[in-house]
């Protein structure tokens, strides 16, 4: 359920997808890349050597990565536009509000190189714009949440919109006319709706329920006190809604219901934080989107020198 109102060859890609026809991609609406900006700059740069650099003799390996990510899903995957969506650092989000705990083991990210990590990030956002790729962040809230109000509003439209990230939050988004492109080392995966079920063992629909009860240790939330996963997924399939485990305590077994009982202000908090907001108020930027102006022959590398 989702939650309303709130040059290198280390990287290698390659497409899930058969390749479409123009006429089936013009069918289809626009298909529209919504980029998670910190995390795609995080993967360049711990996964590419700082040795790249620009003119100025100063690291690029992060948006020179990131950048190669987009011209090669946007020629693979036929999107014609794309929007960066960035966290906003050292602004406590809504969610830390809720729950000091959330995401509070963490460290910065760039661990010992963390001055220079943010220092590619305000690179990007400013050369992003530069190539036609519009750059959103919105205060006390994550990227997440923007990408999931970007893709919300831009599949009821009838555009397609493919979500570029690692974080598996956003896997609860897929739906018809929303898809995540998951970058790997091995290649760029379609996280598809089935492909969700393999993994999680629950519907894309059922995983804020299965991460308010189980927990998510990745965002430090430990979930409801002695539910583990498997049950957590029993419950998601059979009943769907937390509302809807909690009208039906009385069918199941003592301990299961016991432990729901005991935790079930938690469990509703937690679905609260892992959930993806797709209704901010944000900019209508998805009503008249640049078209990428990478060519055949585009470059990652002399993208960046030229705007640096």
């Amino acid at each position: 359920m989702l939650y309303s109102n709130r040059g290198s060859d280390r990287l290698r890609y390659r497409a899930e997808a058969l390749p479409m026809s123009d006429v089936q991609r013009a069918s289809l609406g626009r298909r529209v890349l919504l980029l998670d900006g910190h995390n795609l700059l995080y993967r360049a740069f711990t996964s590419l050597p700082m040795a790249i650099t620009g003119p100025d003799g100063r690291p690029i390996n992060a948006i020179y990565g990131m950048l190669s990510t987009i011209i090669k899903l946007a020629r693979d995957h036929g999107a014609g536009h794309a929007v960066a969506a960035f966290d906003v650092p050292h602004i406590p989000t809504f969610r830390r509000d809720l729950y000091p705990g959330y995401q509070a083991q963490r460290g910065p990210l760039g661990g010992d190189h963390a001055e220079e990590f943010l220092r590619q990030v305000d690179l990007a956002q400013r050369i992003l714009p530069l190539t036609g790729v519009p750059t959103l962040t919105a205060p006390r809230y994550e990227a997440d949440d923007i990408m999931g109000t970007l893709a919300t509003r831009l599949a009821g439209q009838g555009d397609r919109a493919l979500i570029v990230s690692t974080d598996r939050d956003l896997l609860q988004l897929v739906r018809p006319g929303v898809e995540v492109l998951a970058p790997g080392t091995k290649g760029v995966h379609a996280r598809t709706a089935a492909d969700v079920v393999v993994r999680l063992d629950v519907a894309p629909e059922g995983i804020t329920t299965l991460k308010a009860l189980a927990g998510d240790a990745s965002d430090n939330i430990p979930g409801v006190r002695g539910i583990g996963m498997k049950t957590a997924a029993e419950l998601a399939n059979m009943h769907g809604s937390l509302e809807r485990i909690y009208q039906a305590l009385g069918s199941l077994p003592a301990r299961t219901a016991r432990l729901l009982t005991e935790g079930q202000e938690d469990a509703f908090l937690f679905r609260r934080l892992v959930t993806v907001v797709t209704d901010l108020s944000l900019p209508p930027v998805e009503a008249n989107l640049p078209a990428l102006p990478f060519d055949a022959g585009a470059r990652a590398r002399e993208i960046v020198n030229r705007h640096t």
